[in-house]
């Protein structure tokens, strides 16, 4: 996705509000407002020491020369389209609205995030893109939430709005429970073990196996094995497939949605309550909460930068007893299918790095 060129589509440059733009080691952009900034931040969610001590001091000292310079922090002035903020103004039933912009993780399916604001108040999120299949995510996620809301959970967004603008950006809207007293949880808690027991006991149903969103991936990945890194053993993933195949083949299986990013980056806590929110990737029929798994295994990777080796040590010790190595198989089968199919065989950096990661711990668990 040609990021700036979306941007100059809803973007009015060299007039409107004063903002900083600045980037990190991963090349992860933001837009963040000059005035209300502390609000603003909250769209910035880093992982790392150095991101997390930015982000409490950045807006108190922004208007220090030597700070921007040190956070290489350029100056901008723009505002949105009329188009846009008369939509956001109208959804948020607002006469006026800040907004704060995130660029995107550099994959292939990038794509704006904005926070929409009003003084210390947190609207909501608006996703935006150019490109059809991102915008099928969208439609997937609007769809997921209608599900979700219509089974009675609470602790996820609603959708208020999922459509085209007239010069051809997609966008998805969504409300927030989010304000500035919110925390973000870095470690497993009851309240991640109760939201995913709500999410299966509001979910879960029998359904023959060939007819489920996990057949469906799984066999996705067997029509292009060719998409896998070289150094990974095709033959090990496509025996390790059969078997499940063949195992679950012609039964009644009881499965449930899967949001497939459960992470601390996609949920907060907001009065002992957890809420969860970017559903783009999530299915609703899965094995029950292998949720929990992805979230074990990015956390470990990402925020503890535990080797390999480490993870599998873990695995085998006291605390690790709650992993069902079954259930972990058939998460990891999952995420590899799933990155596989998406990137089309253009696996490179941090993601050649997760499939390493994912590859040794599948290994490890079929010996």
């Amino acid at each position: 996705m040609q990021v700036n060129s979306i941007l100059e589509r809803f973007l009015i440059k060299g007039a409107g509000k004063h903002l900083y733009r600045f980037s990190n080691a991963d090349n992860k952009t933001w837009l963040m407002p000059a005035h209300n900034m502390q609000v603003a931040m909250n769209l910035y969610q880093p992982s790392g020491r150095n991101g997390k001590i930015m982000k409490a001091l950045f807006p108190w000292l922004h208007h220090l020369l030597i700070i921007r310079k040190i956070i290489h922090a350029e100056s901008v002035y723009c505002d949105i389209t009329d188009e846009l903020k008369r939509l956001f103004c109208q959804l948020f039933h607002e006469t006026e609205i800040e907004f704060s912009i995130f660029c995107g993780t550099p994959c292939i399916h990038q794509k704006i995030t904005m926070q929409i604001s009003k003084g210390k108040h947190i609207l909501g999120y608006c996703k935006i893109t150019d490109n059809k299949e991102i915008a099928l995510l969208f439609r997937n996620e609007a769809n997921i939430l209608k599900e979700l809301g219509r089974k009675g959970l609470k602790e996820v967004p609603i959708c208020i709005f999922c459509g085209e603008m007239t010069d051809g950006i997609k966008l998805f809207v969504q409300s927030t429970a989010k304000t500035q007293k919110s925390q973000v949880i870095h470690e497993w808690t009851a309240l991640h073990e109760n939201f995913l027991d709500n999410l299966y006991q509001s979910t879960h149903q029998f359904i023959p196996f060939e007819q489920s969103d996990y057949y469906r991936i799984l066999t996705n990945l067997q029509l292009h094995i060719e998409w896998l890194p070289q150094e990974v053993n095709g033959t090990l993933l496509t025996s390790t497939i059969n078997q499940i195949l063949l195992h679950y083949q012609g039964q009644e299986v009881d499965f449930s949605a899967y949001h497939a990013d459960f992470t601390p980056w996609n949920m907060f806590m907001e009065g002992r309550k957890l809420f969860v929110f970017d559903w783009e990737y999530a299915q609703l029929t899965y094995p029950p909460k292998l949720d929990r798994y992805h979230f074990f295994t990015q956390t470990a990777y990402f925020e503890k930068h535990w080797t390999i080796s480490q993870i599998i040590e873990y695995i085998n010790s006291e605390q690790g007893k709650w992993i069902d190595q079954k259930m972990y198989s058939l998460y990891l089968l999952e995420v590899i299918a799933r990155f596989t199919v998406r990137e089309k065989g253009n696996i490179n950096g941090k993601m050649a790095e997760s499939f390493q990661i994912w590859i040794a711990l599948l290994e490890y668990l079929q010996k």
